[in-house]
């Protein structure tokens, strides 16, 4: 018997764009063990925030379907629209093995410090998905 408590329930479009996400996590080859933290996280909402978890799959998908062409690889796109949400304990505890992931999402923030793990080329892509988000985000 379990004592793990049951998933909330999502919306019928929360559902489906989960399904999505997961399926796009598992099928992506990722470094650091990206693709373990995702699910991880996206299990933890599921039982902690349901409300959170559709508006970060809906955002992660939206940005790898929609601003895919910004960039040649959207996998940066598409976690840091995953973990947008995270509060700022959040990325500290689950992002520290993830510089790009943790460095756009502490800009979300309105801190610059997770830039300082990146190389000049990636602290402007950091950058830019922030900005790309946060104007998804003051839009939305």
């Amino acid at each position: 018997m379990s004592t793990l408590p049951d998933p909330a329930p999502l919306s019928d479009e929360g559902e489906a764009d989960l399904a999505k996400v997961r399926r796009v996590n598992q099928s992506w080859i990722v470094r650091g063990q990206l693709k373990e933290t995702a699910t991880a996280w996206i299990d933890h909402l599921r039982l902690t925030d349901p409300a959170r978890l559709e508006k970060s799959c809906w955002l992660a998908l939206f940005l790898t379907r929609y601003r895919k062409n910004i960039l040649r690889d959207p996998k940066p796109l598409f976690y840091a629209g995953l973990f947008a949400f995270a509060t700022r304990k959040e990325i500290g505890a689950r992002l520290n093995h993830h510089p790009m992931t943790r460095a756009i999402c502490l800009l979300l923030h309105g801190d610059d410090s997770g830039r300082d793990n990146l190389v000049y080329s990636a602290r402007e892509l950091a950058d830019g998905i922030a900005a790309e988000i946060q104007q998804i985000l003051e839009t939305a």
